[in-house]
C-alpha cells in the first residue's frame, strides 16, 4: 500500500518512486491528500472541489529528518527543511503504518541510499474501514455473532459424550413437559366433564386416578431428568470455561512485552476475571435455557397443530412481531454492551492503579482526587448499564403486551368454537395450557437474548486476546543450544517500541566470552532498550543480534533464556518465603545452594536476622523488606541460576555504599568466566569494566575503558562530571 497510483487525471515529471494515500486535511477535517515521491522531489498532492492540485513541493536531497508523529486519533508526517520543521500531512490511526514507513523510506532516500519498498501490514478492516488492534486480523465491529458461536461449540469437542448425553437428556425432558397439558383434555372430557354418552362413576374415578398417576410419574421423571440436565450442564459449562480460561493466561504468558506496553493491566485481568465468569454463567445456564426455549417452541407448536390447527394460527399472529421487535433492538443493545464490558475494564484499571500507587497517593494526599476520578468511572458504567437495562425493559414490555394480545384472541375464538360445539372444554383448557408455556419461551427469549448478547460480547474479548499475535516465539528452525560460551554481537541494531519513533539506531559492538561491558549514557539514551533487546522481550525493528555466532531469533527461547541471569532495575519478589524466591530461577534447590547465593549476594546475614530465617514469609512485590534487602535478594536468585550471560540494570542503585562495595566484589567473582553487561547510574562501580559504551539518543558516540573515555573529555567525560558535581551537593545537603 506504499506504491500506489496517482489519483487519475494526475502526471508528475519523472518516475514516481512512492504514492501513499492520507485520509485527513491539514486543518484535521476528513479529505484526501498525497505524499508522492520521485527521483529528487518530495510532492504533497490535495484534492479540491473535485480536482487534484499540487500544495506543496520540496527537493529532496534538502528533506531531513522525517518523522511519523503521533497525535490524536492519529498523526501527522513531519519533516525539517531549510532549519524549520514542516507538517506535510496527517492521516488517521489506521494509515500510521504505511507513513510510519515512508518515514523511513524518505529518510534513506534523502541520504542517497537505495532500498526496496518494505511491505506494510494493513491495520484496517477492509469491510468498514475500522482500525484494527496490531496483531489481530479480526474486527470487533464487523465479526458475524454466529461466528463467536460456532467458536464456543467448537470447545465442545473434547467434551462431545457429555455434550450429546446433555442434548439427550434436555430432549427427553422437553417431551415429559408437553406431556401435562395434553393429560388435561381427557382429564376435563372423559372424567370431570364428560361430552359423550355418560360413563359409569366407577370408571370415571379409576380413569381418575390413571391420569392423576400419569401426572405425578410424568413431574416426577421431568424432576430427576431436569436435576440431572442441570448437574451435567455445569460440569460441561466449567469445564469448558475452565480450558477457556487457561488457554487465555497461558496465552498472556506468551505474548511479547509490547503487547502489555499498549494495554493498561487491569483492562487485561478483567479479560481473564470478569469476562471469563460471564462466559461461564452463559454456558452453565444460559445456552441451556436457550435451547430448552427452542426445543418448547417447536415441541409445543407441534402439540398446538395437532389439538387445533386454526387456532394455531392466531397463536402465531404475534411471533413476527415479537422477532422483529428483538432483531431491532439487537443491534443497539451489542453497543451497549461493548461500551459496557469497554468502561467495565477501565474501572478495573483505575482500581489496579490506584491500589498499587497507594502509597504515592497518601503521600500526596490524593485521596479524594482518586475516590472522585473511582467515582466517575462507575458512574460511566451505572449509566450504561441503565441505558441498557431501559431499553430491555422497553422490549420486555412491548413483547409481554403482544403476549397478552395473542392469549385473549385465542380465548375469544376458541370460546367461540366451545359455544357452537366444534371444539370441546377439554380441548380449549389444553390449547390453552399450551398457549401459555408456548409464549413462555419466546417471552424468555427477549431476556436469553440479552444475556446471550452480554455473553458473546465478553466471548469476543476473549478470543481477542486469544487472537492476538505471539511476537517474540521460537522460529520454526529454530536452534537447540544447550551450551553456550557467551559471546554477543549486535549487528546495526535499530529498534523502536514504537516502530516509527526509534529509540536504539544502528547499534554495532561485540563481547567475547567472560568479557564485562558497562552501558552508560542519559536517562532514555537506550540503555535498558539494549538489555531488552538481548533478553529477546523484543525482536529487533533493523540488524540482528547473534549469541555464539547464531541470530538471537533462531535460537530457543527456553535455552537462551536457561543461559541468561537478569538483575532488573524494577526488583519484583513474589508471595512466599525468602528461599522460594531465590530459588525461583531454579525449583527444587538445594538448601545449601540457596544458602551459598544468598552469601555471595550478601543477604546471608540480613536474611538469618529475620524472626524465621530463609522461611520468613514475605508479601507480594516484596512487602517487609526495604529495597536494598529486596535487591539484594534479586541478585541472589540471578547468583543460583548460573547463568552464562549476565546482565546488570542498576543491581546496586538501590544499596548503600558500604553494602555497595561488598556487592560489587561478589559480582566481579560472579562474573568471572561470563560474559556481563552492567548498567548503572553510579559511573564509578563500573571501572572494572572491560570496555563502556557510551549511548546517546539511541546511537554509540564513545567505546573503551573507563580512563580512555576519560581521557578523550568527550561525552563518558562530561557525565563523570555531572555525576560528581551532583554528588558534591548531595554531600553539601547532609
Amino acid at each position: 500500500m506504499l506504491l500506489q497510483s496517482l489519483p487519475e487525471g494526475v502526471k508528475v515529471e519523472g518516475a514516481v518512486r512512492l504514492c501513499v494515500e492520507a485520509d485527513l486535511r491539514p486543518d484535521g477535517s476528513f479529505g484526501h491528500e498525497w505524499l508522492v515521491v520521485t527521483e529528487d522531489r518530495v510532492l504533497v498532492l490535495t484534492q479540491v472541489d473535485g480536482g487534484v492540485t499540487q500544495r506543496l513541493e520540496l527537493p529532496l536531497a534538502e528533506v531531513e529528518e522525517p518523522r511519523a508523529e503521533t497525535l490524536a486519533g492519529g498523526g501527522a508526517l513531519e519533516v525539517s527543511h531549510a532549519g524549520s520543521r514542516i507538517e506535510l500531512l496527517r492521516y488517521t490511526s489506521s494509515r500510521v503504518p504505511r507513513f510510519a514507513a515512508a518515514a523511513s523510506l524518505l529518510s534513506k532516500w534523502s541520504k542517497g541510499e537505495e532500498v526496496e519498498i518494505p511491505e506494510v501490514e494493513e491495520t484496517q478492516c477492509p469491510r468498514c474501514g475500522l482500525p484494527l488492534d496490531k496483531g489481530t486480523q479480526v474486527c470487533s465491529a464487523c465479526l458475524p455473532k454466529s461466528r463467536t458461536l460456532l467458536r464456543l461449540v467448537g470447545y465442545l469437542v473434547p467434551h462431545w459424550k457429555v455434550a450429546v448425553s446433555l442434548s439427550v437428556i434436555a430432549t427427553v425432558n422437553t417431551a415429559l413437559g408437553l406431556v401435562p397439558p395434553y393429560l388435561r383434555k381427557p382429564l376435563m372430557d372423559d372424567v370431570l366433564a364428560p361430552t359423550g354418552p355418560p360413563k359409569p362413576l366407577e370408571e370415571r374415578f379409576l380413569l381418575l386416578g390413571y391420569l392423576v398417576l400419569s401426572l405425578v410419574m410424568s413431574y416426577v421423571l421431568m424432576a430427576v431428568t431436569g436435576a440431572f440436565q442441570g448437574w451435567l450442564s455445569a460440569l460441561l459449562g466449567n469445564q469448558i470455561t475452565h480450558n477457556i480460561r487457561c488457554m487465555l493466561y497461558k496465552h498472556l504468558q506468551c505474548l511479547s512485552l509490547r503487547f502489555y506496553d499498549e494495554r493498561q493491566l487491569g483492562g487485561v485481568i478483567s479479560r481473564v476475571n470478569q469476562d471469563t465468569s460471564q462466559l461461564q454463567s452463559f454456558l452453565v445456564r444460559g445456552s441451556q435455557d436457550l435451547a430448552l426455549n427452542v426445543m418448547l417452541i417447536v415441541g409445543i407448536g407441534i402439540m398446538l397443530f395437532i389439538l387445533n390447527a386454526r387456532l394455531t394460527i392466531l397463536v402465531c399472529v404475534p411471533a413476527p412481531l415479537v422477532v422483529l421487535v428483538s432483531i431491532t433492538f439487537w443491534k443497539r443493545t451489542r453497543r451497549y454492551m461493548h461500551r459496557f464490558f469497554h468502561r467495565w475494564s477501565r474501572l478495573n484499571s483505575i482500581l489496579n492503579e490506584t491500589l498499587n500507587g497507594l502509597r504515592i497517593v497518601r503521600v500526596f494526599g490524593q485521596e479524594p482526587r482518586e475516590v472522585t476520578r473511582f467515582v466517575r468511572g462507575s458512574q460511566e458504567l451505572a449509566a450504561t448499564g441503565i441505558a441498557a437495562e431501559r431499553l430491555w425493559s422497553v422490549v420486555f414490555s412491548i413483547l409481554s403486551l403482544l403476549i397478552i394480545l395473542g392469549t385473549l384472541l385465542v380465548w375469544y375464538v376458541g370460546g367461540r368454537q366451545v359455544l357452537f360445539g366444534s371444539v370441546t372444554v377439554g380441548t380449549l383448557m389444553a390449547f390453552l395450557a399450551y398457549v401459555q408455556m408456548f409464549y413462555q419461551p419466546i417471552q424468555s427469549m427477549s431476556t436469553l437474548l440479552n444475556w446471550t448478547s452480554r455473553s458473546l460480547t465478553a466471548a469476543e474479548r476473549v478470543f481477542e486476546i486469544l487472537d492476538a499475535e505471539i511476537e517474540v516465539e521460537d522460529a520454526e528452525d529454530a536452534v537447540a543450544m544447550p551450551e553456550m560460551q557467551g559471546r554477543v554481537e549486535f549487528r546495526d541494531v535499530t529498534f523502536g517500541y514504537d516502530p516509527h519513533h526509534p529509540v536504539l539506531k544502528h547499534i554495532t559492538f561485540e563481547l567475547e566470552p567472560g568479557e564485562m561491558i558497562g552501558l552508560v549514557g542519559h536517562s532514555g539514551a537506550g540503555k535498558s532498550t539494549t538489555i531488552n533487546l538481548l533478553c529477546r522481550f523484543y525482536d529487533v525493528d533493523e540488524g540482528e543480534i547473534l549469541i555464539d555466532g547464531v541470530p538471537i531469533r533462531k535460537i530457543r527461547l527456553a535455552d537462551l533464556r536457561r543461559h541468561m541471569g537478569v538483575v532488573l532495575q524494577e526488583t519484583f519478589l513474589f508471595s512466599g518465603t525468602i528461599a522460594e524466591n531465590i530459588a525461583y530461577a531454579k525449583p527444587g534447590a538445594a538448601k545449601q545452594e540457596i544458602v551459598s547465593a544468598a552469601k555471595i549476594a550478601n543477604a546471608h546475614d540480613f536474611i538469618l536476622r529475620k524472626p524465621d530465617g530463609y522461611e520468613t514469609l514475605i508479601g507480594e512485590g516484596g512487602q517487609g523488606l526495604s529495597a536494598g534487602e529486596r535487591q539484594r535478594l534479586a541478585i541472589a536468585r540471578a547468583v543460583l541460576h548460573n547463568p552464562r550471560i549476565l546482565i546488570l540494570d542498576e543491581a546496586t542503585s538501590q544499596v548503600d555504599v558500604e553494602t555497595e562495595k561488598q556487592i560489587q566484589e561478589a559480582i566481579a567473582r560472579l562474573a568471572e568466566g561470563r560474559t556481563t553487561v552492567a548498567i548503572a547510574h553510579r559511573l564509578a562501580t563500573l571501572k572494572n569494566a572491560d570496555r563502556l559504551l557510551v549511548l546517546k539518543n539511541g546511537e554509540i558516540v564513545e567505546m573503551g575503558t573507563h580512563d580512555e573515555l576519560m581521557q578523550q573529555k568527550g561525552e563518558f567525560y562530561r557525565l563523570v562530571s555531572t555525576y560528581q558535581e551532583i554528588s558534591k551537593i548531595r554531600a553539601v545537603g547532609r
